[in-house]
């Protein structure tokens, strides 16, 4: 392997890196908390699961290393319809603070997807809206969202990552110009 391969991203890792004006804990506390997932993540809803792996609510649910939940993408999934389960766990939860980085992982579970899917939110220097009425800084942050992800079966990762890849790279890109105009809105 030489050293240009290590550098390069391997065949089905997706990485999206988007500048949100919100501070890094607020964008963390959007975009690293799933349950927030349905209201910008199209087609999409959530379940979360307890310590027995038992549905729990959404508010009884917290974010956290070893925490666990499933993601359903389809269509009509956003009314309870069947669609794509993506069951994963948290592996890594660090909130960012004192200008540091937050980071959240996630391993995912199957039935469908394998991998790991990550989101890195980066406190960026405050900056002044042009509107000459408003003088107070505004917080921004980098939300760097990431999925290296590949599907379940008898074809190899070789095959499904570059394909999982494509789809991926086309949801997210979707999902942070959602979450765009939710952060526009001020909500």
């Amino acid at each position: 392997m030489t050293a240009a391969d290590e550098r390069r991203p391997a065949a089905g890792r997706v990485e999206l890196t988007h500048v949100l004006p919100l501070s890094a804990e607020r964008a963390f506390a959007l975009v690293a908390d799933v349950r927030t997932h349905p209201r910008w993540v199209p087609l999409s809803r959530g379940t979360f699961h307890g310590a027995d792996g038992s549905t729990v609510p959404a508010t009884a649910w917290r974010p956290g290393v070893g925490a666990e939940f499933t993601m359903v993408s389809g269509p009509f999934s956003p009314q309870g319809a069947p669609g794509f389960p993506d069951r994963m766990r948290v592996t890594e939860w660090v909130p960012p603070s004192d200008g540091r980085a937050g980071r959240a992982t996630y391993l995912k579970l199957g039935p469908a997807l394998l991998g790991e899917a990550g989101i890195v939110v980066v406190p960026l220097a405050a900056h002044h809206l042009p509107d000459v009425h408003r003088r107070e800084p505004v917080g921004r942050c980098a939300v760097t969202w990431w999925e290296d992800v590949y599907l379940a079966g008898p074809l190899p990762r070789a095959v499904t990552a570059p394909f999982a890849a494509r789809v991926l790279d086309l949801m997210i890109r979707l999902s942070l110009r959602r979450l765009d105009r939710i952060v526009a809105r001020g909500r």
